[in-house]
């Protein structure tokens, strides 16, 4: 697949990402069974993250490292971290396990040296950058030199610090970039979106656009496809057990097959932008009003409101032309129901 292709092309559906994070607990038939799930419910793509605790925190054990809040709240960084990683040596298995379901998996990397594996091992066609590590030059630097695609998401940037991270991958070779929308916060709420700033988004910085949403339900991803959101991704589980690290904010198979579909209904209802400028459907049109006979009409009888009116079915003179009608000659007989045209009657001079 032409990821480039799929995400520019509005004319394809958005592509539905499946992020297991850490909700395989630790098991590897879980993630299989996560993947296989998620492409029965509609998943276009399987994403990953890529990181060792070491590579992404320090050990340490000051206030600065335990989370407070949220719900990991009372855990260390680098403990939570051990916890929800997705050992390296899954990663070709898991990407064989996609590709045998018809979809592709691509990750997150979290340094240098997740890239370096990535490419090695897993050849992606993209790569994805998330909200935290938009401003990891070094990382951005290593991601551009590959010359993927990239998602990135911009949940905790701000304008200044979206391009210089735009302008870090794109001098280092990036192709393509699709900026994410993403409130970060788990699970996130649907007040803290401000949606319309996705247009902004993509005027400003000339890309495609995108959502990462943490948030419950499909709503949010309706809104965003409507907003012209190329990409919709979002956290899958098979269940909400505390081994499922991400489960509070996760979909349920059902849940997410309900998204996707509720994601491509919403695509096809937008449409195409020219509808007004185009010439409704003879079906719709028919039912219009029109400027119809309402009495039996001679040869050269005037025509007035009592013989004529403005009624249904719609396949007569327009109503436009009501005052012009009044008063004129009628050059035929013409029975009740007749749809006059403008050959009916001696225009008024």
């Amino acid at each position: 697949m032409d990821i480039i292709e799929k995400i520019s092309n509005s004319n394809n559906y958005p592509l539905i990402v499946a992020e297991l994070s850490g909700n395989h607990g630790g098991d590897i038939n879980k993630a299989f069974l996560l993947i296989e799930s998620a492409v029965r419910s509609g998943a276009d793509a399987i994403k990953l993250q890529t990181y060792k605790p070491e590579t992404i925190t320090v050990e340490g054990r000051d206030d600065r490292f335990l989370l407070k809040e949220g719900l990991w709240a009372g855990r260390y960084l680098h403990d939570l971290y051990q916890d929800a990683m997705t050992p390296w040596e899954w990663h070709q298995p898991l990407a064989d396990k996609a590709r045998e379901m018809g979809v592709f998996l691509f990750s997150s990397p979290f340094d240098e040296t997740a890239v370096e594996f990535l490419e090695e091992v897993l050849d992606p066609p993209l790569h994805k950058v998330a909200s935290f590590e938009l401003n990891h030059f070094p990382l951005l630097e290593e991601i551009g030199r590959t010359g993927k695609p990239v998602f990135a998401s911009v949940g905790v940037s701000n304008n200044d610090e979206i391009k210089k991270a735009l302008d870090v991958l794109i001098s280092n070779g990036c192709p393509h970039i699709t900026l994410l929308h993403c409130v970060s916060e788990y699970p996130a709420k649907a007040k803290d979106f401000n949606l319309c700033s996705m247009s902004e988004l993509k005027e400003q910085f000339e890309v495609e656009i995108g959502l990462s949403d943490h948030s419950p339900g499909h709503t949010i991803a309706v809104a965003a496809t409507a907003l012209g959101a190329r990409v919709i991704e979002k956290h899958f589980t098979l269940d909400k057990d505390e081994d499922s690290i991400d489960g509070a904010f996760s979909m349920l198979p059902r849940e997410f097959m309900e998204l996707s579909d509720a994601v491509k209904c919403t695509h096809d209802a937008m449409g195409k932008s020219n509808f007004y400028n185009s010439e409704f459907s003879a079906k719709g049109s028919f039912f219009k009003r029109s400027i119809l006979v309402s009495s039996n009409i001679s040869k050269g009888q005037l025509l007035t409101s009592k013989n004529l009116r403005v009624a249904r079915p719609g396949d007569g003179l327009c109503p436009s032309y009501w005052h012009q009608i009044l008063g004129s000659k009628a050059t035929r007989d013409m029975l009740v129901g007749h749809p006059v045209s403008l050959g009916d009657f001696e225009v008024n001079t």
